[in-house]
């Protein structure tokens, strides 16, 4: 073989691989439309699983080379428009979850917070004992482990994955050696709490002020500055119910 067909046969080689190299992967939406397309389903049926797709998070390619290799595929103008609009409409505004927590903001950087549960008693009102009342909980938790320190004294949490109705509150907490003491309240006939219903001490909360950080977080900052000690940032779950959610952090020196 002479040294021009070698190059010719190698040339038609390289060109014959490349041409029956698989086309990149399309987009979730688009390689479902051409499933359809394929398979024969009625355009009216298409019209209404475009719709559905996008709600269940699939993306489309609507660049007019995936545009007009649907056509080639067999989309008629209303399953093609409706693709465009679904992409425009619907998928922007998806609602993604994210991830329940509370984290310490410090400048771009956000720290978890490591949570604990607790489910307080509940004492109803009008079954405690007139005069005196039923005793104030001191309920004793195993010490924490990782517990996050903070330098700044009115810290900004962002709370994110919860609504902004869960009655959160900055709670004071103690600590010994190895525990954590949380305290928390009942109602008795004269106290001071008859008429609320905080599961935690007065004495033991702190101020704090809310601010919207996007559309599923907000922001809690002290009004006044912590003193040295160990905090509980606690919410009511969304599911309902007396159980709070408590995300706690430490200011001052390190935990011993």
């Amino acid at each position: 073989m002479s040294q021009k067909l070698w190059l010719a046969a190698i040339a038609l080689s390289a060109f014959t691989t490349l041409t029956a190299q698989e086309p990149p992967p399309l987009p979730s939406g688009n390689s479902e439309i051409v499933k359809m397309l394929s398979a024969g389903v009625p355009e009216s049926t298409i019209l209404s699983q475009v719709e559905l797709l996008a709600e269940r998070g699939s993306s489309f390619d609507v660049s007019p080379s995936a545009i007009v290799e649907l056509q080639r595929r067999g989309a008629s103008e209303k399953i093609m428009n409706e693709v465009i609009w679904a992409q425009a409409t619907i998928v922007p505004t998806i609602d993604i979850p994210v991830p329940r927590g509370v984290f310490y903001r410090s400048g771009t950087a956000a720290t978890p917070l490591n949570s604990f549960l607790l489910w307080p008693e509940v004492s109803r009102r009008w079954t405690t004992w007139p005069f005196f009342g039923p005793a104030d909980k001191h309920v004793a938790l195993s010490a924490s482990p990782g517990v996050v320190q903070v330098s700044d004294s009115t810290p900004t949490l962002v709370v994110q994955g919860f609504g902004g109705d869960e009655d959160w509150q900055l709670v004071h907490i103690k600590r010994g050696s190895d525990y954590r003491e949380v305290h928390v309240k009942t109602h008795g006939m004269f106290s001071n709490d008859f008429f609320s219903d905080s599961v935690f001490d007065r004495n033991d909360l702190r101020p704090v002020a809310f601010a919207p950080a996007g559309a599923k977080s907000f922001t809690v900052r002290p009004t006044a500055a912590l003193e040295a000690g160990d905090y509980a940032l606690c919410g009511g779950l969304p599911e309902g119910g007396w159980m709070r959610a408590c995300y706690e952090f430490h200011i001052g020196s390190a935990v011993q």
